[in-house]
């Protein structure tokens, strides 16, 4: 039993030296592959963000690294669970703090707050059309005579 929980251990920790993420960022101008830990292997920048200027540059790679880092994380924890078992993902938690995407629901793009509909305008009521045949219905729901 000691032997498999070693072998696991170890095969997790293979899976985990090797987890990256790759994240677009949401306006599409940015793509970065990054490690758990924060390193960063790949960076693409679309020729648009080029033009915006180096501090535009900059605060998109970053938000996008932070995003590829989290997305790296997240896929560690989800890894660890499935190794380890739920219950030690959650005490691993506990001591490290929740997971990225736990911790943040959306962490680039603030929530749009919708602006408020106008009231439909009022509309006239139909005139109410009497009915002979309407009490009829009423008296006798299940059509017996």
């Amino acid at each position: 039993m000691n032997e498999e929980r070693l072998q696991a251990v170890e095969r997790l920790q293979r899976d985990l030296a090797v987890t990256a993420e790759t994240v677009e960022h949401p306006n599409g101008l940015c793509m970065v592959t990054a490690t758990a830990t924060g390193e960063l292997r790949a960076v693409h920048l679309h020729p648009a963000l080029l033009s915006q200027g180096a501090r535009a540059v900059g605060q998109v790679v970053t938000e996008t690294a932070r995003l590829a880092t989290n997305a790296a994380v997240q896929t560690s924890f989800n890894k660890m669970a499935l190794a380890l078992g739920d219950g030690m993902a959650i005490n691993v938690e506990a001591i490290a703090g929740d997971s990225p995407f736990r911790a943040t629901w959306n962490p680039v793009v603030p929530p749009v707050v919708a602006a408020p509909e106008a009231a439909a305008p009022r509309q006239r009521r139909t005139p109410r059309v009497d009915d002979p045949d309407e009490d009829a219905f009423f008296e006798n729901p299940f059509g017996r005579r």
